[in-house]
């Protein structure tokens, strides 16, 4: 599937990456459903990632910040091998999950509790600015290179 925003772009500035975070984003691998996570929102600042790694520990896990891209890695987890299973539903698979971030949220710290990796996400917010008056010139100054 193709994601066309040509004609978005008409009366904007600045935002010519949009394209191609929609196009990075729906090639992406995010159609496995494991781990399941939730995206709560907290308040209108604080955010939360939380998902569910029961049976790893924090030694498995990696957790990595590069482009605004947050990637939440696994390679999972061996069975022992001497260990016979009647039934084995837990599953340690590996995996790997990606978030892409927006340039104003920062991470605040992540934690594993109870089967729970939770990372806590906050919302920078700018200063608000006031309206910028734009002189206008009669003729356009000369370059002296």
């Amino acid at each position: 599937m193709t994601l066309d925003l040509s004609s978005l772009f008409h009366a904007t500035i600045g935002f010519d990456q949009l394209n191609r975070v929609f196009d990075d984003f729906s090639k992406s691998n995010q159609t496995s459903g494991y781990p399941p996570y939730n995206i709560l929102k907290l308040d209108n600042s604080l955010y939360r990632l939380s998902m569910a790694v029961a049976g790893f520990s924090i030694s498995d896990i990696s957790i990595t910040l590069d482009a605004n891209i947050l990637n939440i890695k696994s390679d999972g987890k061996k069975y022992p091998t001497n260990e016979v299973y009647l039934y084995k539903g837990i599953a340690y698979r590996a995996f790997e999950k990606k978030f892409r971030l927006a340039d104003n949220i920062r991470i605040s710290g992540a934690f594993l509790n109870n089967g729970l990796l939770d990372i806590d996400l906050i919302k920078i917010t700018p200063e608000k600015s006031k309206p910028e008056e734009i002189n206008i010139l009669a003729s356009r100054p000369l370059n002296k290179n």
